[in-house]
């Protein structure tokens, strides 16, 4: 990203600094306070942190150097016109940025990574597990990939804070692509789970209430679209220092919200503690459910009545059959017998 001084106009007054400094920290403060709640409840509520819970913190950690470097870009001219900015920190201004972009795609891919380990928490099925690890080696391919054009697109890499160095190849379809892909990416990942939270055995209830949960991830991806116009237009400003507070401001609201939005499932424990009531179900729908319940059990057991008294009735019908089988097996033999006996009373009476 060049930063050329036009010594042919005059010099424009003003500053963002506070701004950027304010925006930063109050993003950054949001997404801190929700992960520390949400190792919370994972560690001391519901006692199941994960490989989840690990990586959401290092990418906190690269958020949080990502709001510092913003921060401190500030003191060297950040915020203001660039014609403002002394020649002498045009050097630092490009590091800052060069940093920026290399903070930026290893945060997002982290907690891009992070959703993803939590999805195998819920996963049920074998394909669906496998679809899960395949995203995952994606992931990390794309931010080893970028990672390295942001941080080989000039040799030497210091060559790119060098505002004489003509060593560096021109990173603007590379670094589109990388804001392409990282928005498609982004709305993968939040639409990943919807349809197997739709096919759980949860009520209707719950689950409507998780797919608004995944569902506010939406939003992290108009920000990445947002971010990727910014970036498009700070790269052709002719006043990048003033212009780079709408970049950097989407770009941490990107990475901070995706923080807020995968730690909220976490937090429902916390709350239900905290507000048990405000987790409790609606009374009306909670009255409707138990009648519900208790039709269902009456008629359970009336069938099981009916079915009982069926069988007995059977089992009667049997019982008399074979009585009657039996009464007539024995007159049955006991007329053979006395037909048996008269036989051998003529035999005897023939051979006296």
């Amino acid at each position: 990203m060049a930063l050329v001084h036009n010594t042919n106009t005059p010099v424009a007054s003003g500053s963002r600094q506070g701004i950027v400094i304010a925006l930063q920290t109050v993003f950054i403060l949001i997404a801190l306070t929700v992960y520390v709640l949400r190792l919370y409840t994972r560690a001391y509520i519901l006692r199941s942190t994960g490989h989840d819970d690990y990586i959401m913190g290092l990418a906190v950690v690269f958020s949080i150097a990502l709001a510092v470097n913003a921060c401190i870009s500030t003191r060297y001219g950040w915020g203001k016109h660039l014609d403002e900015v002394p020649v002498s920190n045009t050097g630092l201004i490009l590091l800052f940025i060069w940093l920026s972009e290399l903070l930026f795609t290893l945060s997002t891919s982290l907690v891009k990574i992070s959703v993803l380990f939590f999805y195998l928490r819920i996963a049920v099925t074998k394909t669906y597990r496998r679809i899960l690890y395949i995203s995952i080696a994606f992931i990390c391919a794309w931010a080893v990939i970028f990672s390295a054009v942001v941080i080989f697109q000039c040799r030497p890499v210091s060559s790119y804070w060098d505002p004489e160095s003509t060593q560096c190849v021109k990173p603007e379809a590379a670094l589109f692509i990388h804001g392409l892909t990282n928005t498609i990416t982004d709305v993968y990942v939040f639409v990943l789970p919807m349809q197997m939270v739709w096919k759980t055995h949860l009520p209707k209830r719950q689950r409507i209430g998780l797919l608004v949960v995944f569902g506010t991830g939406f939003l992290v991806c108009l920000a990445g679209v947002l971010r990727l116009y910014y970036s498009i237009t700070t790269d052709h400003s002719k006043d990048t220092t003033w212009e780079g507070l709408n970049l950097w401001t989407w770009e941490s609201i990107e990475v901070n919200l995706a923080i807020v939005c995968a730690s909220a499932p976490c937090l429902k424990a916390l709350i239900a503690r905290l507000a048990p009531r405000l987790m409790a179900p609606n009374s009306a729908s909670s009255n409707s459910q138990k009648l519900a319940a208790r039709n269902h059990i009456e008629a359970r057991r009336t069938a099981g009545i009916q079915r009982a008294y069926v069988l007995e009735s059977v089992r009667e019908t049997r019982r008399e059959g074979n009585r009657e089988r039996r009464s007539g097996e024995s007159q049955e033999s006991l007329t053979k017998t006395h037909e048996h006996i008269l036989i051998a009373k003529v035999d005897v009476d023939q051979i006296v």
